[in-house]
């Protein structure tokens, strides 16, 4: 992220693990140092703990809580699959600072995220779930012993319970080298243009306004079709999970729930869960001009739907992801 944070002392790459390290288990008894994951919220934080296994494997813990503000359960039943998003995105930022001492104020570019998830294993239970994230470091970069950039294959599991496999690619680069990059959009503007009207929450899968993302259609490009739909892109800087910290872009976690609620307005209405979802950035989404989601059913039928989604900004597809929709019937949500 282009915010400097707050520097803490921490283990990193040139600290030798002790030999039995990788046979202790992950505590999930306190989260990581805000910094490490780029949040300052400490009710952001879901990760907890850190092992390394090997030169490029890894093991993180990760703590998803029965109720979140903006991830919360899914028709009340199920965990929010954006958390394993979340979680691996924070995996990211933790593993780049403390295994290959990347400085905290250096910015990462993440290029694409996605995860496939089994719905059935993310039914909420009486317990928050303690996930541990096994990471595989593939295609890594190297500057000295700096990251530069890196795949990250992640397992994720609950217990003897396995809930997923997660992919993350990202690049890293000098505050310098960001700047050059960005130019004048490396500073965080002003203020915001005029936002668009939000769509009714009910329509996405979201109980308040402040939670919605999608804005109503421009006159004369409303959803001509039940399988088509186009909105521009709404951005909240008041909202506490996606803006927790002042950014200069918008932020990736935005564009996939974008991305989340296209998919919910065209599979819906009723319960939607998005078990499934790769996402792919090639540019930077400015605050400065509109910027308009069209997503489109590539399936159709009463049980999951394939849906595909792309943010255009200037005339340039910016951001695309394809993800699963499952409509979840009533009878699944009460347990028969």
């Amino acid at each position: 992220m282009p915010v400097d944070l707050p520097l803490r002392s921490v283990p990193t790459a040139r600290t030798p693990p002790p030999a039995d390290e990788h046979l202790r288990p992950l505590s999930f008894e306190q989260t990581a140092p805000r910094d490490l994951v780029h949040r300052w919220a400490v009710g952001e934080v879901l990760l907890t703990d850190w092992i390394r296994l090997g030169p490029h494997r890894f093991k993180v813990g990760a703590q998803w809580p029965r109720g979140h503000g903006f991830y919360g359960p899914v028709g009340g039943f199920w965990h929010d699959p954006l958390l394993a998003a979340e979680s691996i995105r924070q995996t990211s930022s933790l593993v780049s600072h403390v295994f290959y001492n990347l400085p905290r104020e250096h910015p990462t570019l993440m290029t694409d995220l996605s995860f496939t998830l089994c719905p059935d294993a993310l039914r909420i239970g009486p317990r928050p779930v303690d996930v541990e994230l096994t990471v595989e470091g593939t295609d890594v970069k190297l500057h000295g012993d700096r990251l530069a950039g890196m795949t990250m294959e992640v397992g994720l599991a609950w217990g003897a319970v396995a809930l997923g496999h997660g992919r993350m690619t990202f690049n890293c680069m000098r505050r310098s080298v960001y700047r050059r990059l960005r130019g004048s959009y490396a500073e965080i503007p002003a203020g915001l243009p005029d936002q668009p009207t939000p769509l009714p929450p009910h329509q996405v899968g979201r109980t308040t306004e402040a939670d919605v993302v999608l804005g109503l259609p421009p006159a004369g490009q409303g959803q001509a079709h039940p399988d088509e739909g186009v909105w521009p892109l709404c951005v909240n800087w008041a909202h506490p999970t996606l803006f927790d910290h002042p950014t200069d872009h918008v932020p990736g976690m935005l564009l996939l729930e974008a991305a989340r609620q296209a998919a919910h307005r065209l599979a819906g209405p009723g319960t939607v869960l998005t078990p499934v979802m790769a996402s792919r950035f090639h540019k930077y989404v400015e605050f400065d001009s509109p910027c308009l989601v069209r997503a489109r059913l590539l399936t159709t039928g009463t049980g999951s739907r394939e849906v595909q989604v792309a943010a255009e900004q200037n005339g340039a597809i910016a951001y695309e992801c394809v993800l699963t929709a499952h409509r979840v019937p009533a009878s699944s949500r009460d347990g028969r």
